[in-house]
């Protein structure tokens, strides 16, 4: 099989598409609706006009030009552009710090910039803009990718005088279609753009208010947004009235009912990479008179197993034996009925693919023999763990069968029998279904769905391995209809006054499915809508606008609760182990004690990034916890669910030894 990049990608699960997709935008997220927003009415008295949505009883107020939900790479762009176009500007954020999932991306798109023009390269925009159309089946929005284009090139000298570092490196990003990827350097945004984005945005006056989701948009009675309403981690509401509002909140990969209305059928057992990405701009867009662009969403997303969060890209870069022999070209695909349902060599050309089938079946099972597990592994250029490991992995994982969902036998009978016995399908047709495709192997000829022929392996080389493989999501694209101004829409086109959406909350470059032709194409999508919502919002403002920030009432910061006491009495000598989940997968922590004190933490993890979540853990959190004795301390900012999880299981552990 020729290596493309595609497939290359595909089978790796390299770290920089997973940034690439982690990315993309903030995350000012709030809990699910409580049932206390309220839907604006007709013939509102003057009174009401001042919040005819959503009613908050808020502690503090704060007044300003444009308020952004969401401190990631569409916010962070959108802030710095908003206050140097003279504004006022608040950012509400969910996290305790600012880049949101897009502290992973690694770089940027961009056509024409200096750097591309002093190595020489040319790039016909017309031909990036063609590829994309047509892959899309001309459903893509060529006028947005005209503006993300055009504006590209002068997007990276803006970003390099905002203080982000390149290296200087601009190439195809392993083998795309054009040379457009202007690299970040080692540790991608977390240390690159993040913290040079948010000191320049700092330094000009915006103002943020951390761990304070957006949960309410408020409207005046003809519907014009005014403002919105953040929560913070007490409870408590504040109240930010606001010109113009840009909801840039990360998309709604956490959110069933989104994904299911955008074509998910398995929304019970979803595996997800990133949390915190509920909807909840998409959620305030529509409670606002906003068309919804859901059902055209795309994103990345994956075929995995159980266990494995966001499928072979849930592992940061290092391929996942158990995921991708799964979802590998030659292994046999069945639905819930037992029934072979297309070519799984769905995904050869975009690994984006490879889930589409299983969208309009309930379950997807995969059927594959030892070749097919040893050709994946082999085919992975990054393996987790070596061979040896994966073998020892795979056994565990069929003797131990934690999920009841993965199987093996020496035969394809029995292994159908085991199967089929604990999932309830049914034998004959699976047993059938398996034969069927043995035969049409052997005739080197896939009379039903066209597989290459290539890719018609016989299952014959015992044992044989049947799992169940859930669809996962990272992230999604699309949710708000907007127009090239990235004001927000209704289902006629008419802009709600007020209210603008960036990143991929509105994304709607990649209908249905993302390419992933065009190197750091979502980056800059997020960059460029950021600044293009800001811009106009400043148009929209026109001469009214005031250029502060000014507030009133309670304005203390929303910081985590860290009332957790030690239990009394001394704490027993011994070794105290508790797992939890962090960002992106289980965290065992283990807690000696000594002496009555804590003497050491050792935390173990496999998907938690170097550079973010062990960096938090233990150049930071485990240090603290010694010195404090106490496991009572404060999260660390752009860790949060990482610190989280860290300080639940020191205090389980703690709890232990004080029983």
């Amino acid at each position: 099989m020729e290596l493309t990049r595609r497939s290359f990608l595909g089978i790796a699960g390299m770290a920089g598409i997973a940034a690439a997709g982690a990315g993309l935008a903030g995350c000012a997220t709030a809990p699910a609706n409580d049932g206390a927003s309220q839907s604006k009415t007709d013939g509102a008295s003057d009174e009401d006009k001042k919040s005819s949505g959503a009613t908050r009883n808020a502690v503090a107020t704060y007044t300003c030009d444009v308020c952004i939900c969401g401190a990631g790479n569409s916010g962070l762009s959108a802030a710095v552009e908003a206050a140097q176009q003279g504004l006022g500007v608040v950012v509400l954020e969910k996290h305790g710090g600012t880049g949101g999932g897009g502290i992973g991306t690694e770089g940027v798109f961009a056509v024409n910039s200096k750097m591309q023009q002093e190595a020489g390269i040319t790039i016909e925009p017309a031909e990036v803009i063609s590829t994309e159309m047509e892959y899309s089946h001309n459903r893509a929005n060529g006028l947005k990718w005209l503006d993300l284009i055009e504006a590209s090139g002068d997007n990276i000298s803006w970003l390099k005088e905002c203080g982000v570092n390149f290296t200087g490196v601009v190439d195809d990003y392993h083998g795309g279609k054009f040379e457009t990827f202007h690299w970040f350097g080692e540790n991608r945004a977390h240390d690159d753009f993040s913290p040079a984005m948010t000191a320049t945005a700092k330094d000009l006056g915006v103002q943020f208010l951390m761990n304070c989701p957006a949960t309410d948009l408020i409207q005046d009675s003809d519907g014009t947004v005014t403002g919105v309403y953040g929560r913070k981690l007490n409870g408590d509401y504040v109240q930010v009235n606001a010109k113009a509002v840009v909801l840039s909140t990360g998309g709604f990969a956490n959110n069933d009912e989104y994904l299911q209305e955008g074509g998910f059928s398995d929304t019970s057992n979803v595996k997800r990479f990133l949390y915190g990405y509920d909807g909840d701009g998409v959620r305030m867009a529509i409670e606002a008179g906003g068309a919804s662009n859901i059902p055209r969403m795309s994103g990345l997303m994956q075929l995995t197993v159980s266990g494995a969060p966001g499928g072979e890209y849930g592992t940061f870069g290092r391929g996942d034996g158990l995921v991708v022999a799964g979802h590998n070209a030659c292994s046999l695909w069945i639905n819930e009925d037992g029934e072979r349902f297309c070519a799984e060599s769905a995904g050869i050309e975009n690994w984006m693919a490879d889930m589409i089938p299983s969208l309009v079946h309930q379950k997807l099972y995969s059927i594959y023999d030892s070749k097919t597990f040893k050709d994946a592994y082999d085919g992975m250029i990054a393996p987790r763990i070596d061979w040896e490991a994966t073998q020892a992995e795979l056994e565990e994982r069929i003797t131990e069968n934690p999920y009841g969902d993965f199987f093996s036998a020496d035969t394809l009978e029995e292994l159908a029998k085991k199967a089929c016995d604990a999932l309830e399908l049914d034998y004959d047709t699976v047993i059938d279904s398996i034969n069927t495709y043995n035969e049409m192997c052997d005739a080197g000829h896939d009379a039903y769905f066209g597989k290459p022929g290539e890719y018609m392996q016989k299952l014959d080389n015992p044992p044989f391995y049947f799992c169940y493989m859930p669809q996962s999501c990272m992230v999604t694209f699309g949710g708000i209809r907007t127009n090239r101004k990235m004001e927000v829409v209704d289902k006629n086109g008419k802009p709600v006054p007020g209210l603008y959406s960036a990143g991929v909350d509105s994304a709607d470059l990649w209908p249905n499915i993302y390419t992933i032709n065009v190197p750091g194409g979502t980056n800059a999508n997020n960059i460029n809508s950021g600044r293009f919502a800001s811009k106009f919002a400043a148009e929209y403002i026109g001469s009214n606008k005031a250029g502060s920030v000014s507030s009133e009432g309670d304005t203390s910061e929303s910081v985590p609760d860290t009332s957790w006491a030690m239990p009394e009495g001394t704490l027993k000598d011994g070794t105290y182990s508790d797992t939890e989940f962090g960002m992106f997968s289980d965290i065992t922590v283990t807690v000696i004690v000594s002496g009555g004190k804590i003497t050491d933490i050792v935390q173990e993890n496999e998907l938690e990034t170097t550079y973010v979540g062990v960096a938090a853990m233990e150049n930071t959190l485990i240090p603290e916890v010694l010195e404090k004795q106490t496991p009572a301390v404060d999260t660390v900012a752009g860790a949060t669910r990482t610190s989280d999880a860290f300080r639940t299981a020191v205090q389980k552990c703690c709890e232990q030894a004080a029983s």
